[in-house]
């Protein structure tokens, strides 16, 4: 499987399956963010996990692919994607946010949108046995690293790829990856522009902090 990330939210996830490479692309989102999103990025299946600039720029992404934006189970050529509703508690006011589980190559990953809070325990059962775990950690409308570093704990994840951080561009204030690592304590990191992993790559003991660059 490889991974790249493309900023904010928005993940490319590339697997090889019985029937076929598939390509899901998560959160694509619109120019005004600061960023400039790819050209001709194209996938067979789209997830959407909040309805907003950072995330939903659906023409964006060619190829006419199979579009996840509500909760629910799905499957799109052996990779399996399931929806669960995890409002955001936004300050007083929820908005609604839908965090995926993705299962293909022997693999579970878990993308948890624009998620501010902590999880629920009904939440944290549907994240059972996660091994990649993508989960912003730039605080403001999205987790502080210190709720970030609660929520790692609570799955306990192989690998964790922060997401929603500061980067040069982006025209919305968030903390930088560094901030959050800095937070989280000791951890073993990497960082690459994309992830190539299999499942007898991934850590047996350490947690691995995977950051990923545009």
């Amino acid at each position: 499987m490889n991974i790249t990330w493309h900023g904010l939210s928005c993940f490319e996830i590339e697997a090889k399956t019985a029937a076929g490479n598939v390509t899901l692309v998560v959160d694509p989102y619109q120019n005004t963010t600061g960023l400039r999103f790819p050209r001709t990025l194209e996938a067979q299946a789209v997830a959407i996990t909040h309805d907003d600039e950072d995330a939903n720029n659906l023409s964006a992404v060619v190829g006419d692919p199979f579009v996840i934006t509500t909760p629910g189970e799905y499957e799109v050529r052996e990779v399996f994607v399931y929806g669960i509703a995890a409002p955001t508690a936004g300050k007083g006011k929820p908005s609604k946010n839908v965090i995926y589980r993705i299962e293909t190559e022997n693999m579970s990953i878990a993308h948890l949108g624009c998620l501010d809070r902590e999880l629920t325990d009904a939440e944290l059962q549907e994240l059972s046995d996660i091994d990649i775990l993508m989960i912003p950690v730039g605080g403001g409308r999205v987790m502080s690293p210190s709720v970030a570093s609660e929520v790692i704990g609570s799955i306990e994840p192989r690998v964790v790829i922060p997401m929603t951080h500061g980067i040069p561009n982006v025209k919305e204030k968030l903390g930088t990856v560094d901030e959050f690592c800095k937070a989280f304590g000791v951890c073993r990191r990497e960082s690459a522009n994309k992830y190539k992993v299999s499942r007898k790559d991934l850590p047996e003991d350490d947690m691995l902090i995977m950051t990923l660059t545009r």
